[in-house]
């Protein structure tokens, strides 16, 4: 409990001005199921996060954090009319020296006149009260201000979307550090 409320206090305050710091994934990854694990559990969604562990981050964590909440919890969301129900974080480096963030969920895919427009502000597919078509397009905001991208990837047999950051924002440690 201790911690969901320290993970709630980080991921509600203003951090715009803040600066870019060094900080592991995994903790921001740590805080991402904190916040988002009694919901997943109680709605029945298995959450699992894979990939590569020691990879280190200068970036303002409370909105990686809030990017991959708000990707889980659309994942969670969608994944609940299922008969298996889960949602997968994976990350990794990519040779191309960017660090991959996928979150994927057992959903066969977005039809590709939704795909085209879910990045757009106020454009939601939620019932009226269940959402505002704001998170995907803040997200885009965060990782853009990152001097990164966030899509969908259409390619994937399930339901993904993959955030990239560049190198030159992480490191990976070796896990000895």
């Amino acid at each position: 409990m201790t911690k969901i409320v320290g993970a709630l206090r980080t991921y509600s305050r203003n951090d715009e001005n803040d600066p870019f710091i060094s900080c592991h994934l995994d903790n921001i990854l740590e805080e991402t199921v904190h916040l988002c694990g009694e919901n997943l559990r109680s709605s029945g969604v298995e959450l699992k996060v894979t990939g590569e562990k020691g990879i280190l981050l200068e970036v303002r964590p409370v909105q990686i954090s809030q990017v991959l909440v708000n990707l889980v919890n659309n994942s969670a969301d969608a994944v609940q009319g299922l008969a298996e129900k889960w949602v997968t974080i994976h990350t990794e480096r990519e040779a191309s020296g960017k660090i991959r963030i996928s979150v994927t969920d057992g959903g066969k895919g977005i039809p590709p006149a939704i795909a085209e427009k879910m990045l757009q502000p106020f454009f939601t597919t939620k019932e009226i009260g269940k959402g505002t078509g704001l998170g995907l397009s803040v997200s885009k905001g965060i990782i853009e201000n990152h001097e990164g991208v966030i899509f969908y990837d259409a390619a994937s047999a399930n339901t993904r979307f993959v955030v990239e950051l560049p190198m030159k924002h992480s490191q990976a440690l070796s896990r000895a550090a």
